[in-house]
């Protein structure tokens, strides 16, 4: 409870005038303690809460005064004893004077004071100048210590559930925060665990595919490799680092290095990503197949940023490919090849018939002609059906050799001996200035094999010779014993083959073979001559009679420099004696 507002009259002792108020409420009665009381409400009433805590701030010890206070219209007001002035008086107050008051301090705060309840008061006295004397008015504020402490336990009450308040809150934001960032350790540990993992994953996979990973600046014209590029191109980089597009080229070869540099400034131009082939000379000098394969990389203005690519050697997957390919091919002629021979035996069977009906007819026509005395006209008709039914029979015989088939009559050969028959035989059908020539190794083994079949292939060798020579030359037959390592594959049925042989040449100083057709002239009736100059057999019965003996051809030709033609026959075909007396034992045969 708010206690009273005390009016002192200056030159009191103010300490123990309030000590004593107890003791002055009682001399003057019951209406001083109403009148206190009710003075008391009101300055409580009247007086705002800043205004009363501004007066308790600031109150010091006052000087000699003269108080009073108007409230409500009525005066109230304290003095000494016998002093005029309406209200009621405070008598004896003088002898309470402390001797503080005469410090000359204005204002002071005073505990230990107790009301007529015997509630303990805090006192705020202040004094105030007044105008109607010399004197100075003291204006004084009690309020029961007990109040103001339970204001103060409330407001500290508050304040530190405001605290605690805070203080969990802050705690639990904290624990919070904290947690959360255990929880973005954890998963920035994780993420780095798993980028950490992904990119040895990728490291072993462009490890295992060969692969080299790179980056350009084209703006800055900066280029990066990784440690696999720097494997790939054969370069320490600690001894020769590749930065620039200019270090680069050094180690591609300068035939390929435009088409490759096009093709990248291409893609940046067109924004598209890119691949090249181009080969390089490695650190210890070996050439390989290098396929680059890029992405350029804008900016948001559409600036080029950066180009990112991959390296990969691709020289064993290009030769497998090459292979691959040539395999296939070879397949595919040896099929055509078996093909025709199929076909060809076929269509000389049934022209083999036919012919023999065509050739009887004509014989005995020609026979009755004669006989009923005719003048020999109509008998040279019959002679000239003979004559082409002949050339037909041995057409259909050399479609037979080409397919393989025929009766063979086996013997022992010398091949010096059938090469200088050939060359007598056709010598002097060669144009002037074309010469035939043979050179035969002296231990050359003699051949169990057909001798009208190794007289065939040398006659058909040797005339399609004489069919390229355009002008002067030489074609010349040359025959030794030859051993096949590495495997080669064989020109007519490209079947690979290794091993020793018996090889007999046949080569000119015409106009050569061109690439485009090697695979084709020795198909039958392939022929590149002019019409009626030849029906395209000759290759194709030598490609019969050297398979049927499991022999293999070779072909070397150069386009205006001449042709060689080979055939190697096996130790199959070696005569008994000279295949003993040959190689070594354990030689490779075919």
């Amino acid at each position: 409870m708010l206690a009273v507002a005390l009016l002192l009259l200056g030159g009191s002792n103010t300490w123990s005038l309030l000590q004593q108020y107890r003791y002055v409420e009682q001399e003057e009665g019951d209406r001083l303690q109403v009148a206190a009381h009710w003075l008391a409400d009101l300055m409580v009433r009247r007086l705002p809460a800043e205004d009363f805590r501004a007066l308790m701030a600031s109150v010091r010890y006052a000087p000699d005064v003269r108080v009073s206070v108007q409230v409500d219209g009525e005066r109230f007001e304290w003095g000494a004893a016998g002093s005029d002035g309406e209200g009621w008086k405070v008598s004896g107050a003088t002898a309470f004077l402390p001797s503080r008051h005469e410090s000359g301090q204005t204002a002071s705060l005073l505990s230990g004071v107790y009301d007529a309840d015997g509630e303990e008061l805090l006192v705020a006295i202040r004094a105030l100048p007044d105008s109607s004397s010399d004197a100075t008015r003291l204006v004084g504020v009690a309020r029961q210590r007990a109040m103001i402490h339970a204001n103060w336990n409330r407001m500290a009450t508050w304040h530190l559930g405001l605290f605690l308040a805070t203080l969990l809150s802050s705690v639990f934001a904290m624990s919070a925060v904290q947690c959360r960032q255990r929880r973005l350790d954890t998963l920035r540990a994780e993420r780095h665990v798993e980028q950490r993992a992904a990119a040895e994953r990728l490291r072993l996979a462009t490890d295992l595919a060969g692969l080299g990973v790179w980056e350009y600046d084209p703006v800055g014209g900066h280029l990066r490799w990784d440690a696999s590029i720097y494997a790939l191109y054969g370069i320490d980089p600690a001894a020769a680092a590749v930065t620039t597009c200019e270090e680069w080229s050094k180690h591609v070869l300068p035939e390929d290095l435009p088409a490759a540099e096009a093709v990248m400034q291409a893609s940046i131009r067109e924004r598209q990503r890119f691949q090249a082939d181009f080969r390089i000379r490695r650190g210890d000098g070996q050439i390989r197949m290098i396929r680059a394969l890029a992405q350029p990389l804008f900016a948001v203005d559409g600036s080029p940023l950066s180009v990112i690519g991959i390296n990969q050697d691709v020289t064993d997957r290009i030769e497998a490919e090459r292979v691959q390919d040539e395999l296939r091919n070879r397949l595919a002629r040896a099929a055509r090849m078996e093909i025709l021979g199929a076909m060809a035996a076929g269509i000389a069977h049934d022209f083999n018939n036919i012919l023999v009906a065509i050739l009887g007819y004509s014989g005995l026509g020609r026979a009755v002609v004669r006989a009923a005395g005719d003048s020999g006209r109509v008998a040279s008709y019959f002679e000239e059906i003979e004559t082409a039914g002949e050339r037909a029979r041995d057409l259909v015989q050399q479609l037979l050799v080409f397919s393989r088939g025929g009766t063979l009559h086996v013997s022992v050969v010398s091949v010096a001996d059938e090469a200088r028959a050939v060359v007598d035989l056709l010598a002097s059908s060669f144009p002037t200035g074309v010469t035939l020539s043979m050179r035969i190794d002296d231990d050359l083994p003699a051949l169990d094999i057909d001798r009208s079949h190794l007289s065939r292939i040398l006659r058909n060798l040797c005339l399609n010779a004489r069919s390229a020579m355009a002008g002067p030359g030489e074609v010349r037959i040359s025959a030794q014993r030859v051993g096949v390592d590495p495997v080669e594959v064989c020109a007519s049925c490209h079947a690979e083959f290794t091993g020793e042989f018996v090889r007999i040449a046949v080569s000119d100083e015409g106009c050569g073979i061109p690439q485009a057709i090697h695979d084709r002239i020795f198909e039958p009736f392939f022929t590149t001559r002019e019409p009626g100059m030849g029906v395209g057999m000759g290759l194709a019965v030598v490609h019969g009679l050297v398979h049927l003996y499991q022999g293999h051809v070779q072909m070397q030709s150069v386009v205006v420099q001449g042709s060689t033609l080979a055939i190697l026959l096996p130790r199959s075909v070696w005569h008994a004696e000279a295949a003993s007396e040959g190689s070594p034992a354990g030689a490779a045969t075919d």
